[in-house]
């Protein structure tokens, strides 16, 4: 006998496609899940049986750990399973209701110190088998405890050195300056501080001889016409190096030129320096000059001439500025000391 199908009505043709739609999301949805077992797939199922069952029997603890595995980390469930007892086996992961996990009440820790205060204290994990277990119990939980108390005070940003408001090139030159003359004298003796101060540096020295000082003169190239001031037990002057101002306190120094003043025949003080006139000077051109008791006024300027020259006097003053300061010659009677005659 020859069956012949019906054909379908239009309600019947809709109901299928929409059966068949509803089919289709509904396998693509187990296969998205993973629940959609293939050929070969009834030992999947097995194992996957097996290993719920088994969770069921294990501690919360390894159970929660399989979940965070599995939510957090995106692994699949038998391989969190497989992580989940590999740590419980390293003795990482404890058993909530083990006896290992009953650890007797640990000692109630001192006062804390003031740099402790407000500090984190963790109590670490140790792995089974460690050294440590010999003299207790075997730690397998993490504790986070915050100790109660005055938070240390840290110095805020706002608190350090800054620079000020008004710091510009000639405050960053300054700091360069003071470092290039700390590389380059630093190591003298008399040397108390070098340091930019704003736009300046101040350099500060404790002078055992006026040769300390005069060095230091030179050194921050003050001019030969400078005028240094005398305040209290110090000697102050300015100079300059490439560009920026250069202060000088020189300790000492007003003492020292006392004592000059009273060690000389017949002592001149002139731009920071004393002269003493019984003695000859020489300058930068090695001319040998001498005084020879006379002076512009009664107590003015020194008079100086040039030894073996035409006789010509020129003031002391105006020497120093074509030659530099002089420097004494070796000890030789002077034009005073042989009474005047050149």
């Amino acid at each position: 006998m020859t069956t012949h199908q019906q054909p379908r009505s239009d309600i019947e043709q809709e109901l299928a496609d929409r059966l068949g739609t509803v089919a289709r999301a509904f396998v693509a949805d187990l296969d998205a899940q993973g629940r959609l077992v293939g050929p070969g797939g009834a030992g999947v199922l097995e194992r996957l049986r097996i290993q719920v069952e088994a969770r069921r029997n294990l501690p919360q603890a390894y159970q929660a750990a399989v979940d965070t595995i599995v939510e957090d980390c995106g692994y699949p469930s038998e391989v969190a399973v497989r992580i989940a007892a590999a740590l419980r086996r390293k003795g990482i992961l404890g058993d909530d209701d083990s006896p290992e996990a009953q650890q007797a009440p640990e000692p109630a820790p001192g006062p804390p110190t003031p740099a402790a205060r407000g500090a984190q204290v963790v109590t670490r994990i140790r792995p089974a088998g460690h050294p440590a277990d010999a003299d207790g119990p075997q730690r397998s939980a993490v504790t986070v405890q915050r100790v109660e108390g005055q938070v240390p005070q840290i110095r805020p940003v706002s608190a350090l050195p800054q620079r000020p408001a008004d710091w510009d090139d000639q405050h960053a030159r300054a700091v360069s300056v003071a470092a290039a003359l700390r590389a380059e004298h630093n190591r003298r003796l008399e040397v108390l501080g070098i340091a930019a101060d704003g736009p300046r540096v101040l350099i500060t020295i404790r002078a055992a001889s006026l040769s300390d000082w005069e060095y230091w003169l030179a050194a921050i190239n003050t001019p030969v016409n400078i005028t240094t001031k005398t305040s209290g037990h110090m000697q102050l002057v300015a100079g300059h190096v490439d560009g920026i101002d250069v202060h000088l306190a020189a300790h000492d120094v007003p003492r020292l030129l006392t004592e000059a003043k009273e060690a000389a025949g017949e002592p001149f003080y002139l731009w920071g320096r004393m002269y003493d006139l019984t003695r000859g000077y020489i300058g930068r051109n090695g001319h040998v000059w001498l005084y020879f008791g006379q002076r512009q006024s009664p107590a003015g300027m020194p008079l100086v001439g040039l030894r073996g020259g035409d006789g010509q006097l020129y003031p002391l003053a105006s020497v120093v500025m074509a030659e530099g300061h002089l420097t004494p010659a070796p000890a030789q009677p002077t034009a005073v000391a042989e009474g005047g005659k050149q």
